[in-house]
């Protein structure tokens, strides 16, 4: 890797189509119906172009992606897919069936030759599982394959109710409820034309919600709200993401001391060097199974190094506030026992609490806080991507913004989620032949490299957090212990060695106030840490994870598959996003 900063993921846009196959379209629009999908597709490429030249700032130098998704039935999707190859798409075939399964869908002849023609010409071609015996079922099948793999699906389509699983008003249908617009080229079978191209926002297939789709500022408007960034700060935070560079000399040290003083882990010997953004991958070989990860490792790469590095920025300026807090009482104290240096402990307190402020002002601005939370949710959510994608079958983790008129704008603030799907979206996508064997393969993949890795490391966080928690208490216990028994030694000293006592008040008032002072940072640094809470919940998350792995180690087909990765990846967020939460309003402040 020769980057000096984050990747910018490619703008890239990926098309579907459904519609009615050749039997159902009247041979009198054929010609028109290829002049609307070419216009269609055309001013899609266009709002991409105008897009890129446009908003460079959070997408990559290289030239649109422009990718089209096609099961290649006769009518509509191969009258489509040739409307594509003619504007520079990549065209993907994503069949029902193997190919020669699927060839008996094809009249002999004619027919079938086109078919043949078209498979041939397609960049890619990924074949699904399905079985003549579960027909519809295969249909429904390649369907969802569509919509998981289009961020616009373009339907030809003339209207009406469904006429049963898989078909066109049925794959329309689950787009609406994958939040995927819809563009509808709507043709009137009964009088042989096609009305103009309007585009479904959301609501269902029998009564949807409605916009227009005419002119080119109107497809720009779809692919700014469904391709890009919307709100200022998504942009300005996501700008200072892309700017980071790597680092690898990281001197606040404070949190890794702290452990090493606790005895929970460790000191390394360079706790100040952290390694290269490329040896944070796994694998490293740019590979899952038979899937492209280049940009996907990358991406990883980048986010899971600044995450580290953000965490020990603030959990050491955290570690420091509370020891400064506490040495600036202990500072005051000492006056106490050596009054005729009164004037330079007073100096000298007075530049503690003066760090103390700098260290939290620099936390502050630095933003430590925001960027370890942001940046760490970054990666998790990359995580599992590689292994969804294999599927086919499954979307992105975040559709854009995009629902509807209204849209989604507040719901999904955080740029993670944009930048996460925008990965998601340039990511290469499944081809080849998908078999039961690939199918377990798959699920074995997935147990060895996320769910079992995942179990081991909420299995170490537990057993540490639970070690700093008692660590942090023994620590206050002890301090606490101390204050109990001066305090009981200096009672009895008192009432039979009055005079001698005297002279110990100073040293007495020292400890009695100063070794609360510590206690209460060591049981600050716990409380704040909430140690037994984060313990918890990676208890609960290897329980999940265990019933997870279970069910994985059971599942033949791709569709149960699919889900049980979904629930894989919701796991592991779950414990994440109940850490955010709990985090979010605990910023570097100036302990009370």
């Amino acid at each position: 890797m020769t980057a000096t900063h984050p990747p910018r993921p490619r703008l890239t846009l990926n098309v579907g189509i459904t519609g009615h196959r050749g039997n159902a379209i009247d041979g009198d629009i054929v010609d028109d119906l290829g002049i609307r999908l070419d216009t269609v597709l055309g001013s899609l490429r266009n709002g991409v172009s105008a897009m890129s030249d446009d908003a460079p700032s959070y997408f990559s130098r290289e030239a649109p992606l422009l990718r089209f998704h096609t099961a290649l039935a006769t009518g509509a999707d191969q009258i489509a897919a040739k409307s594509a190859r003619g504007l520079d798409y990549q065209v993907r075939a994503v069949l029902p069936f193997s190919e020669a399964e699927y060839t008996h869908d094809f009249a002999s002849g004619e027919e079938h030759r086109e078919f043949k023609r078209h498979v041939l010409a397609a960049d890619e071609v990924f074949c699904l599982p399905g079985r003549r015996a579960h027909e519809d079922d295969a249909y429904v099948l390649v369907g969802k394959a569509i919509i998981a793999a289009s961020d616009v699906l373009v339907a030809v389509w003339d209207g009406e109710e469904g006429r049963g699983r898989g078909g066109t008003a049925h794959v329309i249908e689950l787009a609406l409820l994958a939040y995927v617009p819809v563009i509808h080229i709507q043709v009137d079978r009964e009088n042989s034309t096609i009305a103009n191209a309007r585009l479904l926002v959301g609501g269902d297939v029998i009564d949807p919600l409605v916009e227009p789709i005419d002119a080119p500022s109107d497809y720009l408007r779809l692919l700014q709200r469904t391709l890009a960034p919307h709100s200022e700060i998504e942009k300005e935070q996501m700008g200072e993401y892309l700017e980071e560079i790597e680092r690898r000399t990281n001197w606040r040290i404070e949190y890794p001391a702290m452990l090493a003083l606790l005895g929970v882990k460790r000191m390394p010997s360079r706790p100040w060097h952290q390694g290269r953004v490329v040896d944070g991958h796994e694998s490293g070989n740019g590979k899952s199974g038979d899937l492209d990860t280049r940009n996907l490792d990358e991406a990883y790469d980048w986010a899971n190094f600044l995450a580290i590095r953000y965490a020990q920025l603030f959990r050491s300026g955290h570690v420091t506030n509370y020891g400064l807090a506490a040495l600036a009482v202990i500072v005051a104290l000492t006056g106490l026992i050596m009054p005729t240096i009164k004037i330079y402990l007073v100096m000298v307190e007075l530049s503690i609490i003066g760090l103390l402020f700098y260290n939290t002002h620099i936390g502050g601005q630095g933003e430590w806080h925001r960027k370890w939370l942001q940046y760490r949710h970054l990666a998790e959510s990359l995580r599992p991507l590689a292994y969804l994608k294999r599927t086919g079958l499954a979307g992105p983790p975040v559709r854009a913004d995009f629902t509807g008129p209204i849209g989604r704008h507040f719901e999904s603030a955080d740029w993670t989620r944009w930048y996460a799907t925008a990965i998601w979206r340039e990511m290469a996508a499944p081809v080849g032949t998908m078999t039961d064997v690939t199918i377990r393969q798959l699920a074995d993949d997935v147990l060895e490299e996320q769910v079992r890795p995942q179990a081991a490391y909420h299995e170490v966080n537990a057993s540490r957090m639970h070690k700093i928690d008692h660590k942090l208490h023994e620590v206050g216990n002890f301090l606490v212990g101390g204050v109990i028994a001066a305090c009981t030694l200096y009672i009895f000293v008192y009432f039979f060695l009055h005079d001698w006592v005297k002279p110990l008040t100073a040293p007495f008032v020292f400890v009695t106030a100063g070794f609360p002072a510590l206690s209460a940072a060591a049981f600050g640094l716990r409380g704040h840490g909430e140690h037994l809470v984060t313990a918890s919940r990676s208890h609960n998350t290897v329980r999940a994870l265990a019933a997870n792995e279970a069910r994985l180690a059971e599942i033949r087909e791709i569709d149960d598959l699919t889900a049980e990765l979904r629930n894989t990846a919701a796991i592991m967020l779950a414990d994440l996003n109940e850490w955010s939460l709990a985090y979010r309003e605990r910023t570097l402040q100036v302990p009370g």
